[in-house]
């Protein structure tokens, strides 16, 4: 059924993103009003519910936003779609709207991130098997470095094997990025059948459309072990952060990936990370590269910061230049797709929790 009716749109807008990415809202036809409230982050980060007055709440039928919600279904009769700035969801799980608005349809921001994030992935794949992280100490001793100071031989990753869990948007950016360099790609999915196409509308082109890349694919719950014990040389957990996927990386799977380096830019609790450090120090595995972890923030003085061999960002992977208008596009996109009466993307399955 098409639908005629003026929209209302409400953005949220994280502090750094600039406010010209939403203007094209305003060309479009249906789009009566536009309002873009100042934010403070995109993810467990945003302003009050309080911030938004009544009346504005009250209009809203297209809200961005990284977690700020309605009060309540009661405040925001009219709202119809939700557009997250985040590709996970779990910030807003438990906030009372979320869950008593099952007529109100959710999208995430998954395909915004696959560009910067894959180019993360190689750069502290890279850097650790390149020992790289020496260059700059040198050059500001001044001196002319030798490759006897470093702490592991170079190795390229040219016919290696990556492993992906969690075959999404960052996955497949990772693995189109990984394949150029020469690796061998193995995924798991815990939907079925997983070699499933994906059209990216955040960034179009990007990412492997119709998962042929992978050279082997694992499906499911039961097929978690023999992906595990594939051959992995490098992992990438870019998997939902639901109750299935809480810990999967643990003292049992890391016996698995012996000698592996674990690249984790999904959420911090999808890794024990009292296992991981432990693997990281006894040199079961090669080391880590974490842009999420558990606790996260990271408090000062945790046993993480200085564990061996283990590389830290403060969740930051997926941050790059025009990030906000891709989120735009998404939610223009679905708008239009809502509005026509056909299928939307990156539609959030409430069982599943992404």
């Amino acid at each position: 059924m098409t639908i005629t009716s003026e929209e209302h749109v409400l953005v949220i807008n994280p502090g750094r993103f600039s406010e010209k990415a939403y203007e094209p809202f305003r060309q479009l036809p249906f789009v009566a009003s536009l309002t873009v409230i100042p934010g403070i982050g995109y993810g467990g980060r945003s302003v009050s519910a309080r911030q938004v007055t009544a009346e504005e709440w009250a209009r809203t039928t297209v809200l961005l936003t990284g977690k700020t919600l309605p009060p309540s279904r009661e405040a925001a009769p009219n709202l119809k779609y939700v557009q997250l700035f985040s590709a996970g969801s779990n910030q807003i799980h438990n906030e009372p709207f979320y869950k008593e608005s099952d007529n109100v349809i959710y999208a995430t921001a998954s395909g915004t991130h696959g560009p910067a994030i894959s180019e993360w992935v190689i750069l502290m794949m890279l850097t650790f098997f390149h020992n790289s992280h020496l260059y700059p100490k040198w050059q500001a001793e001044a001196r002319w470095g030798h490759d006897s100071e470093f702490p592991r031989p170079v190795i390229d990753q040219f016919g290696r094997t990556l492993g992906v869990l969690g075959y999404g948007a960052i996955g497949r950016q990772t693995a189109r990025v990984a394949k150029a360099l020469g690796m061998k790609v193995v995924a798991h999915s815990f939907s079925s059948p997983p070699k499933k196409e994906r059209v990216e509308v955040a960034v179009p082109g990007s990412g492997d459309p119709d998962g042929s890349i992978p050279a082997k694919w694992f499906t499911g719950v039961d097929q978690l072990d023999d992906f595990f014990s594939s051959g992995i040389d490098v992992l990438l957990v870019s998997a939902p952060f639901t109750p299935e996927t809480t810990k999967i990386i643990n003292k049992k799977t890391l016996a698995k990936l012996s000698g592996s380096y674990i690249i984790n830019i999904a959420r911090g609790g999808l890794i024990d990370t009292d296992d991981l450090i432990e693997a990281a120090e006894s040199g079961l595995i090669a080391g880590a590269a974490l842009d999420v972890t558990d606790p996260e923030p990271l408090p000062d003085g945790h046993k993480l910061w200085s564990a061996k061999n283990i590389s830290i960002s403060p969740h930051i992977s997926g941050h790059c230049v025009g990030y906000e208008n891709r989120v735009a596009n998404i939610a223009i996109h679905n708008v239009k797709q809502i509005r026509a009466g056909k299928p939307v993307t990156n539609i959030i399955d409430k069982a599943k929790g992404y």
